[in-house]
């Protein structure tokens, strides 16, 4: 950006706030003498994390671990390999750098690094084992990740479209899961995302994540301070890098820069961190990932457009809303790129996605909801038939467990429809329910049949015939559609 250019979009950006222009302009006049965020640190300062490498070098004891090598160094703090003398296992330990050690805040950030992590307890972060001070140092012992960064993953070449489904379902759950406890993690970034060898994906580096509730809210006050970045630029938030209060949204926004970033093989707003990045990232608008790719799916392009608004009432209200939309796609779509429209691809796309166990699951749970309504009208006048009090006690507990099991698997159509990722919980909720209601319905059909098979034969034989039909269904049929339509979800969350 020229000089021209660059003066009249801070003179819009910044116009009701001279401060803040002022202090761009700093920053500005600074970047042109020495592009020095561009630099890291270790390639400025070699002599200090030389001298690091020699003090944990291979060999090293803490405690009852032994450094067995250097994994890499992260925005606070330097990741070892070490063995776990006790347990007899590979651990990663990430500690402070030597020149850190002194500094009561960055020993205070890693014990809320660790606090923060040891308050999740999900396959898709990063077990922390304990918190570790052996003389001067201070260091976490985690869960040791055997694999590659989803930066390795993404330069070895483009994600095919169900394997970006795939990380990014894993991904967002493990962050909706913090977020429902209340943590932010502020930095998320495909250097902190593990791929394993099994294809799990694993949440990295809570350091800079934020604790809501309690006393965590004023401890992250007295690390922080109103106007000071914490965090990657290239994947931080507009209200991140303005410094500005932040929540949950600015996770939302870095995971929208790492989907887009997987669909379309470059990132959104320029590569590098330079202050061209950041100007992109608080004003431009980046092109829907399919101008680069145009196998992605339409609706691919709207949850990312929709993750990166500026604005963060703009973006979507939480993690699981996401995933509701990535699901469907996922669903749905079946993970199949967009193309031009032809005649006839309509009523196409309809009868494949007729024929997946998800859409046979669903009209299962339809036509079993609609069905056992259907059989009120039956036993009424079975109750009309009989009288008294028999009548009455082979209606009324019919008509309980249609209410239950009816409603149920209704409720259960409805969530695989508009909320897909929480099938896998509702469906705990509501099994024990839904299969005491079957039992009785059918227990009310039987015995209603034999009573009045002598006086109505055809009502009879109807209501026997429901009733084997019944047994049969939730035994046998529903059981066997349920595995082959939820199998893939119920492995992951269950």
């Amino acid at each position: 950006m020229d000089s021209s250019s660059r003066a009249g979009f801070l003179e819009r950006a910044c116009s009701s706030d001279t401060d803040l222009k002022s202090e761009i302009e700093a920053l500005l006049n600074q970047h042109d003498s020495d592009s020095f965020l561009e630099k890291p640190a270790s390639r400025e300062f070699p002599e200090l994390f030389e001298s690091e490498m020699e003090s944990f070098s291979a060999g090293k004891r803490l405690g009852a671990y032994t450094i067995t090598g250097k994994i890499g160094r992260g925005g606070m703090g330097i990741v070892y390999l070490a063995h776990d003398s006790r347990l007899d296992r590979p651990v990663a330990i990430k500690m402070l750098p030597a020149d850190c050690l002194k500094d009561p805040r960055q020993r205070e950030r890693i014990r809320r690094e660790a606090r923060a992590a040891a308050r999740l307890s999900h396959p898709g972060i990063a077990t922390v084992y304990s918190l570790e001070e052996s003389g001067d140092d201070i260091f976490i012992v985690s869960e040791y990740i055997k694999g590659r960064t989803l930066r390795q993953v993404m330069k070895s070449s483009r994600l095919p479209l169900n394997t970006l489904l795939d990380i990014a379902l894993q991904t967002g759950r493990a962050i909706a899961e913090a977020h429902t406890h209340g943590v932010f993690h502020r930095d998320l970034k495909p250097e902190n995302i593990m791929q394993t060898d099994s294809g799990s994906i694993k949440i990295l580096d809570f350091g800079l994540a934020r604790i809501e509730g309690g006393d965590y809210s004023s401890t992250d006050a007295r690390l922080t301070r109103t106007g000071m970045f914490l965090g990657t630029p290239a994947y931080a938030s507009p209200e991140q890098l303005l410094g500005t209060d932040i929540d949950f949204h600015t996770d939302i926004f870095s995971f929208g820069v790492f989907l887009y970033e997987m669909a379309a093989g470059k990132h959104p707003f320029g590569d590098g961190e330079s202050i061209a990045t950041i100007a992109r990232i608080l004003e431009g608008d980046p092109p829907d990932p399919s101008v680069e790719d145009p196998s992605i799916p339409e609706e691919l392009d709207r949850i990312v457009r929709r993750c990166l608004q500026k604005r963060p009432e703009n973006r979507y209200s939480d993690m699981r809303t996401i995933l509701n939309d990535l699901e469907c796609l996922h669903d749905t779509c079946g993970a199949k790129p967009k193309r031009l429209h032809v005649s006839g691809d309509d009523d196409t796309s309809r009868e494949r996605s007729r024929l997946h166990p998800l859409w046979w699951w669903q009209f299962h749970q339809a036509v079993a909801g609609f069905g056992y309504y259907g059989m009120i009208y039956p036993q009424w006048r079975v109750k009309q038939w009989l009288g008294g009090i028999e009548g009455s006690m082979l209606f009324f507990p019919l008509l309980i467990a249609v209410m239950i099991a009816a409603n149920l698997r209704l409720h259960l159509w409805f969530t695989s429809r508009f909320y897909v990722s929480e099938l896998a919980e509702q469906r705990r909720k509501v099994s024990i329910w839904i299969r005491c209601a079957d039992w009785l319905f059918v227990c009310m059909l039987a015995i209603s049949a034999i009573r009045i098979h002598t006086i109505h034969a055809i009502i009879a034989t109807l209501l026997m015939a429901v009733a084997i039909g019944s047994l049969v269904a939730f035994t046998l049929i529903e059981p066997t559609t349920a595995r082959a339509a939820l199998k893939d979800r119920l492995k992951i969350e269950d």
